[in-house]
């Protein structure tokens, strides 16, 4: 209940009354039985079915009768400028009076359960604090590989260095022992983000002492320089010591090119030989003094090795050249060529202790040859042949690079391939002996079949797609096949769209779609559908917006663009549509099979009937279903036959989101805002009508960047991400859906809306998933996936088990508990005119006791006779008392320069005149329309000054104003300055004369509101400094030292034609914007003391 009453506090005013002051309860009772004890969700609907309120979300109620009140609020509205600084903040209104229902659901516990992890290495499989958990980098591939002998290892063992060149978090550079279980690891070596791309051991006889190896990479120099930098490293055990630095000038901008600045890497005697492959150059370095010595053109260089006569071996195209002085290239000798065939594409050379010469091939080859150390060919390690889908075959490299050969003649060769990333373990005559896999990229990912869940499918961005066999009982998993493979000659996919992770079972046949692991924080622009061929996946159709696939910019496709429509153009003339059949099934583009509308198109995903949804079409949420099937099971879908889902669809309000589902019963849900909710909202419709919204004030990474921590259960902090389609569970009504946080969290709904539970902790306080055993069972209760875990995936079996893939680590997870989800019986209530008048009194009342609770505020009033400079500039105001009116918020945690608020007003009185003055930080601050001329705190910002000018004869207490009680409120419109001075009772006032303030339900009356904007001094300075004066007499007010009275101060938020929050020094009850009479009436009992003394 404590987390209900903060979520309740939250809705009324992120500062409106604390806890502690809640000793009356809200007007309205919710009354709902359970049978049994569990959490509970509950919203409220109004008349026509539009949900006004998410009262309680995932909370625990007992069994039996229980009771929730509610306040009469809803919770439409968005303070978006608060949210900017780190504070919830939810504009309410009073609702109408009226009939609503209230909807519900109970489950019990949901709890989560390690099960085994997938392409993983390392015990266990996941980082650890002393760096023996995990296994390799995630951003590259297994590259460099070194034998140590146990004199220089780090453990004092024999051990094998394994690298690779980029990484971000795991290790990119680890030592293992002979059997492959690590020892140890770095993350970057000489520098951020790179790691250990190529390794080389020193073994000449007088090598510098207590070195494992020393490392070479190649970055960019500093951000965005376009300038290379050679770094070396010695390691000297396992610390990290740089000893080399090399400029290598401008980078060449292609796709990976400085990956391949560099080839080769070989030390003999503390010289350093490195190959600079794309200027044809080697580099020669003295490592002890960290000095080059000199270089050397070699037309197109790679892998270098000194042999054991301190010989280099150089591979130079596909020859390998000797250099019998290369050590000294101030007086090189020419180079005799060694092997001259055999070789093709070599990329790593390493040698045994008989002398024979091993060197990894690409090409059609993807071997490791052996040649005799004169060079004879001997014979090929692994099958032959180019990387290519199909049934995976260990004894198959792809693409072997690094290599080395540890003392117990084991040949470890380190595959610079992705599909999969790969270190393979030989016997020096080719025997295949083991191999470690893995791991998945940054982010992670992968979904269980929902079929058959000993099938596991990963994607490694757009390179291809991997099934993976898993044996339950073990816990034990092994890779099956590759099922697509980015080759040349294949058809390109659009820019970041990944290939296919997705397994879809329609009428007994799988198909597959990328649509949910293209974008990690939201939707992809372009989605496609795959079908299986003979073991392999090929894309048979796609959808989306037609501007951000480089392949419909060709040509041949210009006669089929809409008129009007450009696509190598910028701007609307640039969008379209579109909509592809692979009719004759090649898996290729021909323009009859295209159809193209214009107009904008965002966000696609394909649902398990084959249809695809666009999130925003022309601003609606639209479905295509297939109209027809081609003889093999393809279908095919009409661009005239879209069905709108729901109209009104806003652009998501930061990275997250731009996702739409169609469930049954006429459900629909998009991970942002549909008319006329909010835009920072979750949202559904129901048969077309927009029908529901849930609060989401950080929608995606980036607004997540100023996000507090969560304050309530169900509060959505930096939602991005849907983990895939709807989830189907026996025994449940309905479907459900999660929903991925950038912050360690996974959020669950149904289909209708409803918030089920929250699954793991935010970054901030829960525990890493740092664990120092991998056990199979153990809860998960405390941990958080962490900041940019991009990939969990969530799949229903068919035996109805709900499995997450946790993300990051390809880890699989059990989640128990949602088969328990049950719908409760909806209640009736009736809210009438009475109730929402106590509504508005119980706000009052819960501000004057939190005001009870503490020491009532004083204000100090400078009076003096020193004029004040109404210039905005607040040097006048140094030694004056500034009331504190908003001190919420929190810093940003990252990326990003939102701090909390810090508004403070002072006021003071100087020969015959009101002085006021504000800090805001915000120079925008009023900002207003003005389109209201007597309610100027409806339409932008205002500076607000509550005065009780009746400083004897007034009851203090009174909650009611009474005559003397005013309210000034300033404001700009179109560069002017605008008073106005409202006054609740004035003498003799005529009923029909009375200003009204009216809503629906009731109506608050001024007796006089004056334009006084001719006597008003107004200045405003920099940053959000604001100034005003205005005539004592004007406010009928002669204070005098010594004097108190009852006042306020404080100032009106806008966007500058409507009005986003209240807030001011003393009343904190002040968060309603959408109720006229609340906005307008002085509520004098809850303002503060203002004591006016001698300056």
């Amino acid at each position: 209940m404590t987390r209900l009453k903060a979520f309740l506090s939250c809705i009324l005013s992120a500062a409106a009354f604390g806890l502690q002051a809640q000793s009356a309860r809200p007007p309205i009772a919710v009354n709902f039985n359970l049978k049994e004890a569990g959490y509970v969700t509950l919203v409220i609907e109004d008349g026509n079915g539009q949900r006004v309120r998410n009262l309680v979300s995932d909370t625990f109620f007992k069994g039996g009768n229980n009771t929730v009140w509610w306040d009469g609020l809803n919770d439409l509205g968005r303070d978006l400028d608060a949210a900017h600084h780190g504070v919830y903040a939810v504009p309410p209104a009073l609702v109408a009076p009226g009939k609503y229902t209230v909807r519900g659901l109970l489950h019990q516990q949901v709890k989560t359960a390690y099960q085994l992890s997938v392409y993983a290495n390392g015990n266990p499989p996941w980082d650890t604090k002393d760096h023996t958990g995990a296994w390799l980098a995630n951003h590259t591939p297994p590259q460099a590989a070194a034998f140590v002998p146990a004199e220089l290892s780090p453990g004092k063992q024999p051990a094998v260095f394994l690298g690779a060149y980029i990484t971000e978090g795991p290790d990119g550079l680890i030592w293992v022992d002979l059997d492959g279980k690590k020892m140890g690891g770095k993350t970057w070596v000489g520098g951020v983000w790179t790691a250990a791309p190529y390794m080389a051991r020193d073994g000449g006889k007088v090598a510098l002492p207590g070195i494992s190896v020393y490392v070479a990479s190649v970055w960019e120099t500093s951000g965005n320089s376009g300038q290379g930098t050679v770094r070396i490293s010695a390691l000297p055990k396992n610390a990290d010591k740089p000893v080399f630095l090399y400029p290598t000038g401008p980078l060449i901008h292609e796709a990976g090119a400085i990956m391949s600045e560099i080839g080769g890497f070989a030390v003999y005697n503390g010289i350093g030989v490195v190959s600079l492959t794309k200027k044809n150059q080697l580099v020669f370095t003295d490592l002890k003094n960290g000095k080059a010595l000199g270089t050397l053109i070699v037309e197109n260089p790679h892998a270098a090795l000194f042999d054991k006569k301190g010989s280099l071996l150089l591979l130079s195209g596909n020859k390998l050249l000797r250099y019998e002085r290369a050590a000294d290239p101030a007086h090189p000798e020419p180079a005799s060529v060694l092997i001259s065939s055999q070789l093709e594409a070599p990329v790593g050379i390493t040698q045994d202790a008989a002398g024979r010469l091993y060197i990894s091939n690409g090409g059609t080859s993807h071997q490791v040859k052996v040649f005799t150390a004169e060079g004879k060919f001997l014979y090929a390690i692994g099958k032959p042949g180019a990387p290519a889908a199909g049934m995976y075959d260990p004894l198959h490299m792809n693409n072997p690079a690094g290599m080395a050969i540890d003392s117990r003649s084991q040949l470890w060769v380190t595959e610079n391939d992705y599909l999969p990333k790969r270190v393979s373990v030989w016997t020096l005559d080719g025997k295949f002996i083991r191999a470690f896999y893995g791991p998945a990229k940054y982010g992670g990912g992968g979904t269980i079949d929902p079929q058959d869940k000993t099938r596991f499918y990963y994607a490694e961005q757009d390179l291809g797609s991997m099934e993976f066999k898993i044996d339950w009982k073990s816990g034990k998993s092994e890779l099956h096949s590759i099922l697509y493979r980015k080759t040349p000659g294949k058809m390109s996919l659009p820019a970041r769209i990944a290939a296919p992770e997705t397994a879809i079972y329609y009428k007994g046949k799988r198909y597959f779609t990328n649509c949910y692991n293209s974008n990690p924080t939201g939707a992809p622009a372009t989605a496609f559908l795959f079908v299986e061929r003979n073991g392999k996946l090929q894309p048979a159709a796609a959808m989306g917006s037609a501007e951000s696939w480089g392949l419909l910019k060709e040509s041949r496709f210009i006669p089929s663009w809409p008129t009007g429509v450009d696509l190598n153009s910028k701007g609307q003339n640039s969008q379209a549509f579109f909509i592809w059949n692979d009719l004759n099934e090649d898996a290729a583009v021909q323009p009859e099979e295209l159809s193209f509308q214009k107009g904008a198109a965002s966000g696609v995903t394909v649902m398990d009937d084959l249809s695809f949804c666009i999130t925003r079409l022309k601003g609606a949420a639209v479905q295509f279903s297939p109209v027809s099937f081609t003889a093999a099971g393809v279908p095919v879908y009409s661009i005239t036959q879209g069905k709108v889902l729901a109209e009104g669809v806003q652009p998501p309000g930061s990275s997250g989101g731009d996702q739409v589902l169609a469930a049954g019963g006429g459900w629909t849900v998009v991970t942002q805002g549909i008319l006329p909710f909010e835009r920072y909202s979750l949202s559904g419709a129901k048969n077309g009508k927009p029908v529901w919204s849930y609060p989401n004030l950080w929608p995606g990474l980036h607004a997540g960047h100023e996000a507090p921590l969560p304050l309530f259960t169900g509060e959505l902090i930096a939602p991005t991400r849907l983990l895939g389609g709807l989830l189907h569970i026996k025994g449940v009504e309905g479907a459900l859906w999660a929903l991925n946080s950038n912050h360690g969290m996974i959020y669950i709904f149904t289909a209708d809306g409803l918030f089920v539970t929250t699954l793991f902790e935010p970054m901030r306080t829960g525990r890493r998933w740092d664990m120092p055993v991998a056990q199979r069972g153990m809860s998960l209760k405390g941990l958080t996936l962490g900041e940019e875990n991009f990939w969990p995936g969530m799949t229903v079996t068919a035996a109805g088990e709900v499995y997450l893939v946790d993300g990051a680590g390809s880890s699989i997870v059990s989640v128990e508990g949602l088969q328990t989800l049950r719908r409760l019986p909806p209640v009736s209530i009736v809210v009438t005119t009475d109730d929402l008048k106590k509504s508005a009194a119980f706000q009052g009342r819960a501000e004057m006791a939190r005001q009870k609770s503490m020491i009532r505020p004083v204000l100090k009033v400078a009076v003096s006779n020193t004029p004040i400079a109404v210039d905005g500039n607040l040097e006048d105001w140094k030694n004056t008392d500034w009331a504190e009116i908003d001190k919420r918020g929190v810093k940003a945690n990252f990326n990003s320069n939102a701090k909390p608020y810090h508004v403070s007003a002072a006021i003071a009185v100087s020969n015959g005149k009101l002085y006021a003055a504000w800090r805001t930080g915000d120079a925008a601050l009023l900002r207003n329309s003005f389109e209201m001329p007597l309610a100027p705190f409806k339409t932008g910002g205002a500076l607000d000054l509550m005065i009780g000018t009746s400083a004897s004869g007034a009851d203090q207490k009174r909650t009611a104003p009474v005559a003397g009680d005013l309210r000034l409120l300033v404001t700009l419109s179109r560069g002017k300055a605008h008073a106005l001075l409202y006054r609740a009772v004035v003498a003799g006032v005529k009923g029909a004369d009375k200003v009204p303030f009216s809503s629906p339900w009731r109506t608050v009356t001024f007796d006089r509101v004056d334009d006084v904007s001719d006597q008003l001094e107004f200045a405003a300075g920099k940053d959000g400094a604001f100034e005003l004066a205005l005539p004592l007499s004007t406010l009928n007010m002669m204070p005098v030292p010594g004097t108190l009275i009852r006042g306020d101060i404080g100032i009106i938020r806008g966007d500058g034609s409507r009005t986003i929050s209240r807030v001011y020094w003393n009343n904190k009850a002040t968060s309603i914007i959408s109720d006229v009479p609340s906005e307008a009436e002085l509520s004098p009992g809850l303002w503060g003391t203002w004591q006016f003394e001698t300056r």
